[in-house]
């Protein structure tokens, strides 16, 4: 027999497939990065729709506003230089931002599929939790990927180099079982540099998540007097 939670699961992952032509979602993001015993923090809202096109109001350190798409067009936005910048490239898609993958019912993967990766094993293990290791060979690519599942969702990502070196891994937690739109409302990553030695961790909190929402920043337009400048905005 089904358990509760798993059925919330499953109507949750019908909903985001029937349900994605039309939804948005937006939430609050705070991200904390540590390194060296330094600490940085960004917040932003970022607003999502299932087309793929992400609009991104930055609020700390800096006011800014992006918009981004699939295809890795980029737009930047400074609203205190009155200053866009444009750029194009894969890193600038928005195929493995985390909303995104959820709203259109791709979080079993993690859009590893997008990106060239193939399935090489699925294994199942207990109390609902499965297994699945991806594998590329595309060049510049981390080469095998672990996703495992609980009851369907991701709680934990690990990449690594064909030597069997963690290079970095993720855990995802907080899942709310009571609303339509299951996400992890916690996201801690730890990547490793020099040789496994130091890391970095990263801990991405979501809130406020709105499914449905109406905001008006989903239909943000740069405005038609700003400045184009050939210098990016982000730092």
């Amino acid at each position: 027999m089904l358990s509760g939670r798993l059925i919330s699961v499953l109507v949750a992952l019908l909903f985001c497939v029937l349900s994605s032509a039309q939804n948005r979602v937006a939430a609050d993001v705070e991200i904390k990065s540590m390194m060296d015993g330094k600490v940085t923090t960004v917040t932003k809202r970022v607003f999502c729709q299932a087309g793929g096109r992400v609009v991104t109001v930055f609020n700390y350190p800096a006011r800014s506003v992006t918009v981004s798409n699939l295809n890795g067009e980029l737009t930047v936005y400074s609203p205190a230089s009155n200053e866009v910048y444009s750029a194009r490239g894969d890193d600038y898609s928005t195929r493995d931002e985390l909303l995104y993958l959820f709203l259109s019912g791709r979080s079993s993967d993690l859009g590893l599929s997008a990106f060239g990766y193939a399935l090489e094993s699925s294994v199942p293990e207990e109390d609902g939790i499965v297994k699945r290791t991806f594998r590329t060979t595309r060049k510049g690519d981390v080469p095998v990927v672990i996703v495992v599942l609980k009851d369907f969702l991701p709680i934990y990502t690990e990449y690594r180099d064909l030597a069997g070196r963690v290079l970095s891994k993720s855990y995802f937690s907080g899942y709310d079982y009571s609303s339509r739109f299951v996400f992890p409302s916690r996201v801690t990553a730890i990547d490793y540099v020099k040789d496994g030695k130091d890391s970095t961790v990263t801990r991405t909190l979501y809130s406020n998540v709105a499914v449905g929402s109406q905001e008006p920043e989903f239909d943000f337009k740069v405005p038609s007097g700003a400045r184009p400048t050939k210098n990016p905005l982000l730092k």
